[in-house]
C-alpha cells in the first residue's frame, strides 16, 4: 500500500438544496481534470451538489484515508460501494433498508406518489419496485398503481435516486418524509426542481446509476 499524504479536493459546481431538472447532477472521482494536481491527490466534483446522507458517507470515507495513508484507489472501490455494490451490480434495497424506511413512515399519514424509472437502465424497473415496497407496506400508494417507465428530457440526465418537486424551497409533506425516511435507510435521494409539477406533487425518480470515473 502505498505511503502518500493524499490531497483531497472537494469540487463542488454547486450547493444548492436542490437542482433544477435541467441540471445534471452527481459526484464523480478525476485526476487533473478540472485543477493541477500533486501526484497522487484525488478531485471529486460534484454537481448539482450533494445530499446529506452521501455527504456523511464520503466525509467519513476521505477521512479514513487521509488519517491512514491509504492508497488513492480505495476511493473508487468505497464509492462504488456505498452506490449499491461494486462491479456494476444491480442496485438493491437491503432488508434493512426496507425496515427502516417502514420505521420512518409508520404512524405518519399515507400519501400517494409517483414512481418514474430510467427505461434504458437495466435495474432501475426492479430498484424502483424494491423502494416501493416499504411505501406500500405502510399505507402508500403509487400514482396510477404503476411504476412508469419513462426519460422524459429534464430528467434524463439526473442519475441515482431523487425526490422531483416543484420547487426545493417548499416542499409538499409528503416529499420531505420520503427524504427523511430515505436517509435513515442510508439512500441517498437528490432533490430535483420541476416547474411542471403540481404545488403538491412528488415523483421518486430512478436514473441512471451513478458512475464514478478516474482519469
Amino acid at each position: 500500500m502505498k505511503r502518500l499524504a493524499v490531497a483531497l479536493l472537494l469540487g463542488f459546481a454547486a450547493l444548492p438544496g436542490a437542482v433544477r431538472a435541467d441540471e445534471t447532477a452527481g459526484c464523480g472521482l478525476a485526476s487533473g481534470l478540472l485543477l493541477a494536481q500533486p501526484e497522487g491527490s484525488v478531485l471529486i466534483g460534484c454537481a448539482g451538489g450533494i445530499t446529506e446522507a452521501f455527504g456523511g458517507q464520503l466525509a467519513d470515507i476521505l477521512t479514513r484515508v487521509v488519517q491512514n495513508r491509504l492508497d488513492p484507489q480505495i476511493v473508487m472501490a468505497k464509492l462504488e460501494e456505498m452506490q449499491g455494490g461494486s462491479g456494476g451490480g444491480a442496485r438493491t434495497v437491503t432488508d434493512g433498508q426496507r425496515q427502516a424506511i417502514v420505521q420512518a413512515l409508520a404512524g405518519k399519514q399515507a400519501e400517494q406518489i409517483a414512481i418514474t424509472v430510467h427505461p434504458l437502465v437495466d435495474d432501475s424497473a426492479e430498484y424502483g419496485k424494491s423502494l416501493a415496497a416499504p411505501l406500500i407496506m405502510v399505507g402508500w400508494q403509487i400514482e396510477g398503481n404503476q411504476i412508469r417507465r419513462a426519460a422524459p428530457k429534464s430528467l434524463e440526465g439526473i442519475a441515482g435516486v431523487a425526490i422531483v418537486v416543484r420547487s426545493g424551497d417548499s416542499l409538499p409533506p409528503k416529499a420531505q418524509q420520503l427524504k427523511t425516511a430515505l436517509t435513515a435507510a442510508n439512500i441517498g435521494a437528490q432533490l430535483v426542481s420541476d416547474p411542471g409539477l403540481a404545488a403538491d406533487g412528488a415523483m421518486l425518480w430512478i436514473g441512471r446509476r451513478p458512475v464514478f470515473m478516474k482519469q
